[in-house]
């Protein structure tokens, strides 16, 4: 029996108009666990400070939003009316080239994420001035540096993924396949509601950092293992998500 049989007619109405979201694949669940436990490990597996936590979960933030907007196709081709595959040079394909840009890749999202974590980092930055922690001496350390490369890159091979599944390889002289990919509209207001999420993460990592800045080591140790389970959740199950924040996956 239809489970939706037994919904009123306004209900029926309403389904249609949520965006559905597909799950995240294992490897990408993966990527997004390293991706977000990086930040822990200066704090908990080298005495790393507070500060450098803080800096580096901002700097993940950061780089989720450059992935969010990266990894939305663009617009139709109004000639055709839908989306098409695009192709590509085949050499595309090999190993060389897909490390090559990955590394390209990864250096540019850094760059965007960088300017991307300045206001994020407000906490971060009163947290320094209140502690009177050298922020630029945290910066600097290995133990910073390292995760933040590592973000980059699992950032870009991520990218790269999804780069090749819009796109066909094609040797030079031969015809365009056009073959018609059904995105667009709804991955543009996937990606809306994938960035009012990560809006909302990141608003909660600022008051995560309130209760960290004002208790300090008394609420250190549960809290920030807490907020990446939060983070990888939110990447994994983008479809409960979807549930909770239904409104923001609607068509408009």
């Amino acid at each position: 029996m239809d489970r939706d049989a037994g919904a009123s007619q306004p209900d029926r109405d309403a389904l249609p108009d949520i965006v559905q979201i597909p799950r995240a694949s294992p490897m990408n669940i993966v990527a997004d666990v390293v991706r977000h436990a990086l930040p822990l490990v200066p704090l908990y597996a080298f005495n790393g400070s507070l500060l450098g936590y803080m800096l580096l979960t901002t700097f993940d933030l950061a780089i989720g939003q450059v992935l969010i907007f990266n990894t939305t196709p663009g617009p139709v081709d109004p000639t055709r009316g839908h989306g098409t595959m695009r192709t590509v040079d085949p050499r595309s394909r090999w190993l060389i080239s897909r490390i090559v840009s990955v590394i390209v890749e990864g250096a540019m999202f850094a760059i965007e994420a960088a300017v991307i974590s300045v206001p994020i980092a407000g906490p971060a930055w009163i947290f320094g001035m209140v502690t009177s922690v050298n922020i630029s001496e945290v910066m600097s350390q290995r133990g910073f540096w390292i995760p933040v490369v590592a973000m980059s890159l699992i950032a870009a091979a991520r990218f790269q993924g999804a780069f090749e599944s819009w796109t066909i390889p094609v040797r030079h002289g031969a015809p365009d396949p056009k073959i018609p990919v059904a995105r667009n509209e709804e991955d543009r207001k996937r990606s809306l509601g994938a960035s009012a999420a990560q809006l909302t993460l990141i608003a909660t990592f600022m008051a995560l950092c309130y209760v960290l800045i004002t208790f300090g080591r008394s609420g250190l140790y549960a809290l920030p293992i807490l907020f990446a389970v939060l983070l990888v959740f939110y990447d994994a199950r983008p479809d409960v998500a979807q549930r909770i924040f239904p409104a923001l996956w609607r068509k408009k």
